[in-house]
């Protein structure tokens, strides 16, 4: 979740939007350590091309925008979508972080190409609370990032960056389908190892959540205040790659180094000392592996606002599990092993509404390929956005 830029700004933006919007196909940005001490990662293709890393491909396939339906209550608007599962065929259901609300979406595709041909809404579902009433909009509506299905396919888990009215404490939630009843709650402070995690920047928590063959998988936007200064353009950032069991048991924790982005904005100047960089989902292969989106809002090489997406392939086998002992405490002044990361896919958009924070996977295209499609949260309005790859994976 990007931090929220004041009103006057944002009406400032869409006057000076023309001014400022990128060209999508510019030249692509050179990939840089993520940290002074990590090696650089392999040079960034040009925006919107696959990289191949070894057994694992992601090809482009592209943008698809559309419109959501007029909704009178606010509540029940599909606004600050972030997250995405699917379901079951062409059915996947999205959260957003303005809303206490499921928006169920249709995504039809060209079988063959993985193009994006129909999108649409279905009646939206309703978050209650463990007794059954609604979630009140106003206290408890916002910073729902990331969800996946329940192992059982008949309830999902949402990712939270507050845990009720707490903003300073992340949390992990299930609700029931199709009725939208909370049926548990996973506190940060429920477990040793998930204490750290009280101690994280606001708005920069649990954004993302998978379900893969050995449980879940989530993590903290930006840095934890223990474990060091947000990514910066001269410097990166690491976060904790939180591994559960399939009873949301926790297992282990894995550092994850963020890059640093290439300028600090400077044009158009209402939007300076508004750059943010992070960590917005993951998802789960079947060997074990997890593909990692970061995305930032930040200059390009030239300061012009930016958003900028990358897919990684990511491996924890040799990190360090930094979930107990000295590690506990904090990061910074310790040594451990970062995961590993391999760069598959960079989308540069400029300052238009591509800020992609959500990833699912779809289904199987003619050839095998695996689709994948991502999904923008453009905080308030009607305009949605989705992007689709194609994901080749080994034989």
């Amino acid at each position: 979740m990007l931090p929220k830029l004041t009103l006057g700004r944002l009406l400032l933006a869409s006057g000076f939007l023309a001014l400022c919007v990128m060209d999508a196909a510019r030249p692509g940005l050179t990939a840089v350590p993520a940290s002074p001490a990590a090696p650089a990662p392999p040079a960034a293709p040009a925006p919107g091309v696959a990289a191949i890393s070894g057994d694992v491909r992601l090809i482009p396939v592209g943008r698809y925008g559309f419109e959501a339906p007029a909704v009178g209550e606010r509540a029940l608007r599909q606004e600050g979508l972030s997250g995405i599962v699917a379901i079951a065929g062409d059915r996947y259901l999205t959260i957003g972080d303005e809303h206490a609300c499921l928006h169920p979406l249709t995504i039809q595709v060209n079988s063959v190409t993985g193009k994006i041909r129909v999108a649409r809404f279905g009646g939206p579902i309703r978050l209650l609370d463990s007794l059954g009433a609604h979630l009140p909009d106003s206290a408890l509506g916002k910073d729902r990032e990331a969800i996946a299905l329940d192992p059982g396919g008949q309830s999902v888990w949402l990712a939270n960056e507050r845990t009720g009215t707490d903003l300073h404490r992340p949390s992990l939630e299930r609700y029931a389908l199709p009725s939208g009843r909370m049926t548990e709650l996973i506190r940060v402070d429920s477990h040793p190892m998930l204490r750290v995690f009280g101690n994280i920047r606001v708005n920069l928590g649990f954004e993302s959540l998978a379900r893969g063959p050995e449980g879940f998988w989530t993590a903290n936007e930006g840095p934890l205040t223990v474990d060091g200064a947000s990514a910066t353009n001269s410097a990166g950032a690491v976060v904790r790659l939180q591994k559960l069991d399939d009873q949301m048991r926790p297992l282990a924790q894995y550092p994850y180094e963020i890059d640093r982005y290439p300028a600090r904005i400077t044009s158009p100047f209402f939007l300076a000392r508004n750059d943010v960089s992070g960590l917005s989902e993951l998802l789960a292969l079947s060997d074990g592996r997890l593909l990692a989106l970061e995305r930032s809002f930040a200059g390009d090489s030239t300061g012009s606002a930016n958003f900028r997406n990358r897919i990684y392939l990511v491996d924890v086998t040799d990190a360090t599990d930094i979930s107990r002992g000295e590690f506990a405490a904090g990061l910074e002044g310790r040594a451990y092993t970062p995961a590993r990361k391999t760069l598959l896919w960079e989308l540069n958009s400029g300052f238009t509404n591509s800020n992609f924070e959500g990833m699912a996977f779809g289904g199987r295209l003619a050839n095998g390929d695996q689709l994948l499609i991502l999904i923008a949260d453009h905080e308030t309005g009607r305009d949605e956005a989705l992007y689709s790859l194609r994901l080749l994976l080994p034989k």
